[in-house]
């Protein structure tokens, strides 16, 4: 795990000590770190924003959805971890509010990037993950019926839950890119624990240019 680390940061010129990484309890804490906390888990976080070039923000996933956030005006990016539990609870609309009150951006300069993670064809949920969502006026259209048939069952789409959560919290459209990509479906690609059970992680890292 080390090794891999070490070899990410290397290809982008930086060192495993300029690695900072979330402790992801699944909820919506967002931390704004500075070189202070490199070489260090923060914990309770499942976000992390910063306006310091000689921090690296790491997130690791294995089915959620990892988010990136950068405003290249103001110099802030930020790193986020959201499965369904942190997209109910609204991670991602919490990171934009962060950084527009930590960092005084204006949401409409952000960009965001939604990684790999499991999509709309593979993740089905039952009743309590709808009733954790229900909250928010558009759940209904990040749901399908189950593929499988079975009753109480739908099929999640992460993706657009959390594209949506991010509209509203001010990030233009045009602004943000998901891959489409599903790790549960791509075995020679990720690593996904609703796939394999017990697996590895791959990390979203993003840091600002000295």
């Amino acid at each position: 795990m080390i090794e891999n680390r070490t070899r990410a940061l290397r290809a982008l010129g930086r060192r495993l000590t300029d690695h900072v990484e979330a402790s992801q309890v699944h909820g919506r804490e967002i931390a704004v770190v500075t070189g202070a906390q490199r070489s260090r888990i923060v914990p309770g976080a499942d976000g992390l924003a910063s306006t310091d070039p000689t921090v690296v923000l790491a997130i690791h996933c294995a089915d959620c959805v990892p988010i990136l956030l950068v405003d290249a005006r103001r110099r802030v990016v930020a790193a986020v971890h959201t499965g369904w539990r942190g997209t109910a609870a609204g991670t991602a609309a919490a990171a934009v509010a962060t950084i527009v009150a930590a960092c005084g951006v204006d949401p409409g300069d952000l960009v965001a990037a939604i990684g790999p993670s499991i999509g709309p064809c593979c993740y089905e949920v039952d009743a309590p993950v709808v009733e954790g969502l229900a909250a928010w006026p558009w759940y209904e259209q990040v749901l399908a019926p189950a593929r499988s048939a079975r009753p109480g069952r739908w099929m999640l789409d992460l993706w657009e839950a959390n594209r949506r959560q991010l509209v509203g919290a001010g990030v233009s459209p045009s602004s943000i890119t998901a891959t489409g990509l599903c790790t549960a479906h791509h075995p020679a690609l990720f690593f996904s624990h609703r796939r394999d059970g017990a697996t590895g992680r791959m990390a979203a890292m993003i840091a600002l240019t000295p």
